[in-house]
């Protein structure tokens, strides 16, 4: 039994016309700028395109080019979903990642807890001031040093080393 082949279509700069964009993700994959629905390949069809604008937005459907550029360069400018998720908690993953190794050889050394605060914070500020030549208080913010955090994180360590 042969397979019939699909056609694969490739979006069109032509589609703007219609209020469609490349998705985000993917280029090939058309994108309402109105309303952010995504079609499919098998409806990637200009009638398609065309009928969508006149069912669901007829009140774009007299609009010229121009007013649909503009919205296309609003829609690439403007902040993503996932932006809001990414960085943040990438940065505060790494900033426990270092809490943790900081904390780590705290206990190697047998130095006292509140080290942490009182010699890395100052150094780390002093290292970050002058090489990078950025404002340190980010990164530091984002990782937690204090004596009590030290202390927690190194118990934890040490409960897990007995398990």
């Amino acid at each position: 039994m042969a397979e019939s082949k699909r056609k694969c279509r490739e979006y069109s700069q032509d589609y703007l016309q219609f209020g469609f964009i490349g998705s985000p993700t993917n280029e090939s994959i058309p994108t309402c700028l109105i309303c952010e629905k995504t079609f499919s390949n098998d409806n990637m069809k200009p009638s398609n395109m065309k009928d969508h604008l006149k069912r669901i937005h007829c009140d774009k459907i007299s609009k010229e080019l121009d007013h649909f550029q503009a919205l296309k360069a609003k829609f690439r400018n403007r902040p993503r979903l996932e932006t809001f998720f990414k960085s943040p908690a990438n940065a505060d993953l790494q900033g426990q990642k270092a809490s943790y190794n900081i904390a780590l050889n705290t206990a190697k050394k047998e130095k006292p807890y509140c080290i942490g605060e009182e010699v890395a914070v100052p150094a780390l500020e002093e290292v970050i001031r002058n090489v990078t030549k950025t404002n340190p208080d980010p990164v530091l913010n984002s990782v937690p040093l204090s004596a009590s955090t030290a202390r927690r994180r190194i118990d934890e360590m040490a409960h897990n080393v007995e398990k």
